[in-house]
């Protein structure tokens, strides 16, 4: 309903004091595509907020959460670049106020190097939302009118360049966020983390690739790698047999046409996918999708590159 802004009878909140909860330092940013939601019965059904948030991380691309930060890369520095409160001066001295100053504000880490840089400067611009985790797993996100949870809208996400190793310093990532203080505070609901969470263990899933096995390609059996692509991880030698699932695995011909393996092994350090492949052509082998991955119980990684298997 509308109201009378100039009702003071309802438009100031009380300021009594029942709870003094409030964030400590920053230790993980989780980013999400705007306009994301979620409600109680969500982290009720995960059992955690830990295992909620790792569902996210492995969700499709266009509905995923990015952890930036955490354990893997602990926030080194923060830096406040805040835009003071806009208010006008009158001729007669007296002010006016006009709006809150945005909060800006750039986190820095000395790890990650420049796959961590590349990865950060892939959020660029305002379609984002984020909530923020504290050094003892304290989570800040925006309530909604209609019970349900939100990420804080961001009006700026963006990595500032790196700042290069000299003689004196050493190599830093920095990621900036510009946002409203009011929807912060206004909206902001804080929540404690028990002893069954373990938030900031959270991270990004891993890049990840198939590549072309070593040894004989027939029309029956095909030989492929899997690995990390940063550290070339081999993932075959730390699943060995969680991932010798033919369901871990997508398959097509030179066409595009889905190929169904039989069967899936591990033969001498390589997975070998049984099934019908046509002699003279290429075979592309991918990686199937992080959540079917993690279903299988190989968490954490995503298959950005695909092997070409010629069949001779």
């Amino acid at each position: 309903m509308l109201i009378n802004p100039c009702d003071l009878n309802i438009a100031p909140n009380n300021t009594g004091i029942d709870c003094s909860a409030a964030m400590k330092a920053s230790a993980m940013i989780v980013m999400m595509p705007h306009g994301t939601r979620w409600t109680d019965s969500d982290i009720t059904t995960a059992t955690s907020f830990t295992k909620f948030l790792q569902g996210k991380v492995e969700a499709a691309p266009g509905q995923r959460w990015y952890p930036i930060f955490g354990n893997s890369a602990p926030i080194n520095s923060i830096t406040e670049s805040n835009e003071s409160d806009v208010l006008e001066t009158l001729d007669d001295g007296s002010q006016s106020f006009i709006r809150y100053g945005m909060y800006n504000r750039t986190f820095v880490t000395t790890k990650g190097g420049l796959s961590l840089a590349a990865h950060l400067m892939s959020f660029r611009g305002s379609q984002y939302d984020f909530i923020e985790v504290d050094i003892i797993d304290q989570v800040a996100v925006m309530q909604n009118s209609d019970g349900s949870y939100s990420g804080f809208p961001v009006n700026l996400a963006y990595a500032p360049a790196s700042e290069i190793a000299n003689l004196k310093t050493t190599y830093k990532n920095r990621f900036m966020l510009s946002f409203s203080p009011k929807t912060y505070i206004q909206q902001g609901k804080i929540f404690a983390s028990d002893a069954t969470e373990d938030i900031l263990s959270v991270t990004g899933l891993l890049d990840s690739q198939v590549t072309k096995g070593i040894g004989t390609q027939t029309i029956t059996n095909i030989l492929v790698g899997v690995s990390t692509k940063g550290s070339n991880t081999d993932l075959v030698a730390l699943y060995p047999t969680e991932i010798a699932l033919v369901s871990n695995f997508v398959v097509t011909s030179a066409a595009g046409a889905p190929i169904t393996p039989t069967a899936a092994a591990v033969v001498g350090g390589q997975v070998q996918l049984t099934g019908t492949y046509t002699t003279g052509t290429d075979i592309t082998v991918a990686l199937a999708a992080a959540s079917v991955l993690a279903t299988n119980g190989i968490s954490g990684y995503d298959g950005v590159t695909a092997a070409i298997v010629p069949i001779p």
